[in-house]
């Protein structure tokens, strides 16, 4: 009996040795899945060098960021090219009003003869005094006006031009040699700096082989 129940004990330990069905392999999934646990709980998100990365290389994103640029270094051009024409209109009405004062200056040693002139009392002076000093002034302003860029224009004898000339009358000639020539002048053109003031005021006379033989 001893030995039979030695045996009983031996086979209900060896009984007890042997796993349960099933229980390795309910271990083996479980055992797996905690694995896959751990990698996942191990596992690190991308970090934001990365998303940069990737965004740094997608080429929709890089286009729109230099059309930003460009616009952004247009518009700061187009302001900067605006403040520059105002400044440069500034600059030239001061230009202006400054070359004006001057010629204003310039004139007014001419303006204070005149005054003097026409202060003179009539029984004090004769014509031909009034005439001369008349005539010194207005050699005087001329000259100031042609050093300030006021040229008269040369009319007298010469071919008419349209660009120069306006004519307001025409005279026949009998000489061929002096059509389209300017024979009398009303009044005078002038030049600032080869832009146009005035036009000359002329007569022009015209050939014509029935017109009269001049004497």
């Amino acid at each position: 009996m001893l030995g039979r129940k030695g045996e009983r004990i031996d086979e209900t330990a060896a009984d007890d040795a042997v796993p349960a069905e099933g229980e390795g392999e309910a271990a083996g999934p479980g055992t797996a899945e905690a694995e896959e646990a751990g990698m996942a709980v191990g596992e690190e998100p991308e970090s934001a060098q990365d998303l940069e990365t990737e965004e740094a290389d997608d080429p929709a994103r890089r286009l729109v960021e230099e059309l930003e640029s460009a616009n952004d270094r247009h518009l700061r051009l187009a302001a900067e090219f605006e403040n520059f024409r105002k400044r440069t209109r500034r600059e030239q009405a001061e230009l202006s009003v400054v070359a004006q004062a001057e010629l204003a200056r310039r004139l007014l040693p001419t303006i204070d003869d005149l005054a003097r002139v026409s202060s003179i009392p009539p029984e004090t002076t004769t014509v031909e005094a009034l005439d001369a000093g008349l005539d010194l002034i207005l050699r005087n302003l001329r000259k100031e006006l042609e050093d300030a860029g006021l040229i008269r224009i040369e009319a007298l004898g010469e071919r008419f031009d349209p660009e120069l000339h306006q004519g307001l009358m025409t005279a026949e000639t009998s000489e061929r040699e002096l059509d389209d020539i300017i024979s009398r002048v009303f009044v005078d053109g002038y030049l600032f700096r080869d832009r146009l003031v005035r036009p000359a005021q002329v007569e022009v006379l015209t050939y014509s082989p029935e017109a009269p033989e001049e004497s």
